[in-house]
């Protein structure tokens, strides 16, 4: 019996250390010693736009003792998000899973985490500048859970762009763009959002309830006005999707509490929705929406 025991103990050993393996995270700076931008660090414009590298990311910046703290925290979380790419990638079953990352760090721009997978397909970027001021103390213990949480986020967007890839879709006016933007955003702040949205056991909570009821009447009502939507106008409607208070993000919070009640604690129960991609988002309206906001929401889409 105790033989049967010391193999199985040493058949788990073996299997934790072929994932380590198989699984590899870098760490790299996007700022070096002397306070200057490498090369790995890519900065945006208001708009969202890639910049280019200009003058100001000449400009020296060394990385502060706040923003070393976070440093610090990052570093030491890297192995254990080596272990956890196949959880977070549940929903993405028909995905292949990239396994060799690179997490780059810096301390410039206005975005605390982010992804660009067309141009870095295996690069999360962490702005240690904005995690400071946004966040606190790279020491304070309820952190460490935040920086797992934006991580599983940033990694979600790696395997969208994966799973685009073998099921593209265009996107030809301001609605599909909308849909496109709540999918993505819903699916990676499903991975982000804190045991105030979600409890323990992986279903919505009480408040999370009140917050949704007011979201879902923002989402029909831009879904609505975006139909008929001049550029500009749609660009005025589009604020907020996934930017900004938090509790106010009516397409990405919106549709992660959603995605929440879908799981049930499940991840698997999120694999059909990934596969139906951004239209799949009408779907899963017209699962949650109360019978006047849906009737509202299909009269405007023509569905």
């Amino acid at each position: 019996m105790k033989s049967i025991k010391l193999l199985f103990i040493v058949l788990i050993l073996i299997s934790s250390s072929t994932e380590a393996k198989e699984n590899q995270i870098t760490l790299k700076y996007g700022v070096d010693q002397f306070g200057y931008v490498t090369e790995d660090w890519i900065e945006f414009g208001s708009n969202g736009e890639l910049l280019a590298k200009d003058k100001a990311s000449k400009n020296e910046k060394k990385l502060t003792i706040k923003e070393k703290e976070w440093a610090h925290l990052i570093a030491s979380r890297i192995s254990l998000w080596e272990t956890q790419l196949d959880k977070i990638a549940v929903p993405y079953a028909t995905t292949e899973i990239p396994r060799r990352l690179s997490v780059v760090i810096g301390n410039r721009g206005f975005m605390d985490a982010f992804a660009h997978p067309t141009k870095y397909p295996s690069k999360i970027f962490f702005n240690l500048g904005v995690f400071v001021t946004s966040y606190g103390s790279g020491k304070d213990v309820k952190n460490r859970n935040r920086i797992d949480r934006l991580f599983a986020h940033e990694f979600t967007h790696l395997l969208q762009y994966r799973w685009k890839i073998k099921n593209p879709y265009e996107l030809t006016n301001h609605v599909e763009r909308a849909l496109n933007g709540s999918y993505k955003e819903g699916f990676g702040h499903f991975r982000s959002i804190s045991n105030k949205w979600k409890d323990d056991n992986g279903h919505i909570t009480e408040s999370a309830e009140k917050t949704l009821k007011s979201l879902e009447a923002v989402f029909v009502e831009r879904m609505v006005l975006l139909k008929d939507a001049t550029d500009d106008e749609a660009a005025v409607l589009m604020e907020g999707l996934s930017m900004g208070p938090f509790d106010k993000k009516w397409g990405a919070l919106t549709v992660a509490l959603w995605l929440v009640k879908e799981a049930k604690g499940n991840d698997k129960n999120l694999i059909k929705w990934v596969d139906l991609g951004p239209k799949g988002i009408i779907t899963l309206a017209n699962n949650h929406l109360s019978e006047d906001l849906k009737a509202k929401f299909n009269n405007a889409l023509k569905l």
